[in-house]
């Protein structure tokens, strides 16, 4: 697992924020564009494990700012995603920490660290049940990467589960 540089992954404006919709991005590899489109303007990090990409976006939306994580395929095909954030609530993202072999940390909002796992295999997720509150994601029924993060009490330091996941490969 390892950070990626903005000569390897990096990201164009496609389209700007409006009144009716979201800004979005084109991804680019290696300096060259990929086609692909993704909502999102901010390019936060972007990390490659076991052939995939796992790039982290915001919106930059003052008051309501939305964290997008994509996850894509050695062929960059996008397998999984998920969104962050609530009405109202605005988050800066931020502590990124790479837990080898297949796991990372950071902070958004609401004074959570999240935790997430990338998964050598899909698992079975129940949609609206299997992520913690804050994290949508479109309904279906499997996910590559498993997001953990549980509201800070307060008073109280937020500490990150220990649950050690092993990984193998990206498929």
């Amino acid at each position: 697992m390892r950070l990626l540089s903005t000569s390897e992954f990096a990201i164009r404006q496609a389209s700007p924020y409006t009144d009716t919709e979201l800004a979005s991005s084109e991804l680019l590899l290696d300096g060259k564009p990929t086609g692909l489109i993704v909502t999102g303007a901010v390019l936060e990090a972007a990390l490659e494990w076991q052939g995939c990409r796992v790039a982290f976006f915001t919106d930059d939306i003052p008051f309501e700012d939305m964290l997008r994580i994509y996850m894509f395929d050695a062929n960059m095909i996008l397998i999984d995603a998920a969104v962050l954030g609530a009405m109202y609530s605005t988050g800066v993202f931020s502590e990124l920490s790479l837990q080898p072999p297949n796991a990372l940390t950071f902070r958004f909002f609401g004074g959570i660290a999240w935790r997430l796992v990338m998964l050598a295999e899909q698992e079975f997720a129940l949609p609206f049940f299997s992520d913690p509150r804050g994290v949508n994601r479109k309904f279906k029924f499997f996910r590559h990467f498993r997001i953990e993060g549980e509201p800070q009490r307060e008073g109280e330091p937020n500490v990150l589960p220990s649950t050690d996941y092993r990984g193998e490969q990206c498929h």
